[in-house]
């Protein structure tokens, strides 16, 4: 079967999201049925506002790649503890969506929409499976990483209960996968504008813009790490990445790792690697497929 999508995404927090966003609506139709777009708050980088801005933003780049899907506000705060959901309009249109039949939440910014799923309706859990661009997948990388790491930090709830809950979870770490597949601002936006499609000029802009601006520790100069991007090719196309079980270990109230201490019988599906130009490749193959007017 086709999986049936939804995207929840921080968009505007940086930009990868709005790559990831084209990516998906490009993606031909027998191989991601994509039904919304769902926008999740970042309070730790924009604020209370941040879901506002967020879901402008996304109902921008929607219309670009040509408007086809609804955009809906998600969660505007993170949880207050890892068993009370956040209600949203994103929430209630997870819910009725998984009571249809098997539903991907493909989930690139914290993790409040999808947990809050599996806590508000247990009985759907059987027909979700969640795909979350956040956490760590060895020691090795929590131990060198992880103050960088924003999406389980915006929202440690529900980092916390995505990881504990019996939910089908493919859990995709920032390292080491993702963050192979960099770009190099200049040229790869000239790329993008040969390929003469108005969300690919967009997309082009604010990476530009990005790059620019960026005084984090996390993407080079001159360059920016394309990391959500990752989690659509990991649905649309198997292939191209590297998927191992995991044991979840310990996180607790500040997001700490023990790896001493996995929790008893939970093991999830963990991208550990990736082809990275087989990645970009798969991008730019959607974005041809997007409307060049």
């Amino acid at each position: 079967m086709t999986p049936r999508v939804i995207l929840d995404c921080d968009t505007a927090n940086e930009v990868d999201d709005q790559f990831a966003i084209a990516c998906a609506l490009g993606s031909p139709g027998d191989v991601l049925d994509v039904l919304a777009v769902i926008s999740c708050h970042n309070t730790t980088v924009h604020g209370p506002t941040s879901r506002d801005l967020y879901q402008e933003e996304a109902e921008r780049v929607v219309a670009l790649c040509g408007g086809k899907v609804p955009c809906v506000p998600g969660a505007e705060r993170p949880m207050e503890d890892r068993r009370t959901p956040v209600w949203s309009e994103g929430l209630d249109f997870l819910v009725e969506e998984a009571r249809k039949g098997p539903l991907t939440l493909i989930s690139t910014g914290p993790a409040t929409d999808a947990a809050s799923l599996v806590l508000a309706a247990p009985e759907v859990r059987e027909n979700v499976r969640v795909v979350w661009l956040g956490g760590f997948g060895d020691e090795e990388s929590y131990r060198r990483f992880k103050f960088g790491e924003l999406n389980g930090r915006a929202d440690i709830a529900a980092w916390r209960a995505l990881l504990e809950a019996p939910v089908d979870l493919l859990q995709v770490p920032g390292w080491p996968g993702p963050a192979k597949v960099v770009v190099q601002a200049g040229p790869y936006a000239e790329e993008l504008r040969s390929l003469k499609r108005p969300v690919a000029d967009y997309l082009a802009e604010i990476l530009v813009e990005w790059v620019q601006g960026y005084e984090g520790d996390l993407d080079r100069e001159g360059e920016k790490i394309l990391w959500d991007v990752s989690c659509v090719v990991a649905v649309a196309n198997g292939e191209a990445v590297r998927v191992e079980s995991m044991a979840v270990p310990a996180v607790d109230v500040a997001g700490a790792h023990d790896w001493r201490a996995p929790q008893r019988g939970r093991v999830i599906d963990t991208l550990v690697d990736l082809d990275a130009a087989r990645v970009l490749r798969e991008l730019r193959e959607a974005l041809l497929r997007l409307p060049a007017a």
